[in-house]
């Protein structure tokens, strides 16, 4: 993650303009240098001027802090929707496994199994397959272009190991069948790995809940014995 600006993939997967998202950063920064300079403008007028410390923080640090933030809460909100899409990648691919087990071709077994799910992943992949379909391009090749466009790696790996097996001739089934466990299992990892962070950070509050507590219960004792004295 960049300070002045968000990844062009994430704005993509958020699907928010670039040059849109740059122009209200920059309204937020002028207005908020706007209001530290009245603020100050104001201090100095009706009494002594502001220390340094609270003139540095309303002129520098909250025009910088009103840029950074959004920047940031684009950055953390295209890694959940990214984390979202890869779950539904592996869902999809076992769609397309499924029909294609049943005897469907390789292309009705993606628009069909694109149409059986709903929600913003599903979407771009119809979207995709759209674009593909009114272009005459391959359906893969137009998921890998999504892939790239909005920084999703299961999609671009998935369009990979199928041109491969296309070109050696091996079978897409079996080769979409690896893919989607693979990345069930990175998917079950990544969701552990967050479990764990999660719960190490309820450790802290808890910690500092029971020392809380034994300054509570032990701090009158405290006290008492010293008055004893």
């Amino acid at each position: 993650m960049s300070f002045f600006l968000p990844a062009i993939a994430d704005l993509e997967l958020l699907e928010i303009i670039d040059v849109e998202f740059i122009r209200r950063s920059f309204q937020r920064v002028i207005a908020a240098t706007v209001c530290g300079l009245t603020v100050t403008f104001l201090w100095c007028v009706l009494g002594d001027s502001p220390p340094p410390l609270i003139l540095f923080g309303l002129c520098v640090v909250a025009p910088c802090l009103t840029w950074y933030l959004p920047v940031k809460e684009v950055v953390s909100a295209a890694k959940v929707r990214r984390a979202d899409m890869d779950l539904a990648v592996a869902v999809y691919l076992d769609l397309v496994n499924v029909l294609l087990a049943g005897g469907a071709g390789v292309e009705t077994a993606m628009l069909a199994a694109a149409g059986a799910g709903d929600g913003f992943s599903f979407e771009q992949i119809r979207l995709a397959l759209v674009r593909a379909q009114s272009s005459r391009g391959s359906y893969w090749d137009s998921l890998r272009d999504l892939g790239e466009r909005t920084g999703v790696e299961s999609l671009e790996e998935v369009a990979h190991s199928v041109q491969l097996a296309g070109e050696h001739g091996a079978r897409i089934r079996q080769s979409l069948a690896s893919k989607a466990h693979a990345l069930r299992g990175r998917n079950l990892a990544r969701i552990e790995h967050e479990a764990e962070e999660r719960t190490e950070h309820m450790g802290l509050p808890i910690v500092l809940l029971f020392f809380g507590f034994i300054l509570l219960v032990g701090y009158p004792a405290f006290v008492g014995t010293i008055g004893a004295l």
